[in-house]
């Protein structure tokens, strides 16, 4: 898990535990009459609000790219020779699939963020790139360069060999809330 989502995560989950834990409390000892009902409506509330958390978070840290392509519906996909750069790609319902074996990556690092709330995040990329790669999905499936993780809070960090020796590196976070994250090299 990568440093950054611990504190985020850590901090969210636990503040939805005491919240929760609050609340079973005051019904149990009698303070506040919540029943079965109300402890349930309030654990779903708690979690969208924990999701509105880790949403405006994963924002905050994306709108330090200058670059970005946003659309609520539908699919982002790549164009042949396309020039990579920079950038925050995201949808809300929707895939996003990038092949990049075609796309021209600069000299140096190139830092990408791509963000779905609800949908798959499939990206190729070349032979002899060095690829560092932060994937977060909060239920779901994330495979990268074949290590594959299903179910709640899986995250990957993956870096490949020679990383900081590659002329062109790409450094990627992906993310989803549902849906399933993918990242293939290609071997040669």
């Amino acid at each position: 898990m990568t440093s950054r989502l611990r504190d985020v995560l850590s901090f969210t989950v636990g503040a939805y535990f005491c919240v929760l834990g609050v609340l079973l409390f005051a019904d149990e000892a009698g303070w506040r009459e919540i029943g079965r009902r109300g402890l349930v409506e309030a654990g779903v509330g708690l979690f969208l609000i924990a999701l509105g958390v880790l949403a405006i978070l994963a924002e905050a840290r994306a709108r330090r790219v200058r670059r970005r392509l946003s659309q609520t519906f539908g699919h982002i996909r790549s164009a042949e020779n396309w020039s990579v750069e920079d950038g925050v790609l995201r949808t809300v319902f929707g895939d996003i699939d990038l092949d990049l074996r075609e796309a021209n990556l600069p000299v140096g690092e190139t830092a990408l963020t791509l963000l779905v709330w609800v949908g798959a995040i499939r990206l190729r990329v070349p032979h002899g790139v060095g690829l560092e790669v932060e994937a977060q999905t909060f239920v779901g499936t994330v495979d990268v360069l074949g290590q594959r993780e299903e179910g709640l809070v899986r995250d990957i960090l993956v870096r490949t060999d020679g990383y900081a020796e590659q002329e062109r590196r790409l450094h990627v976070r992906i993310s989803t809330v549902i849906g399933e994250l993918e990242v293939i090299q290609e071997k040669r």
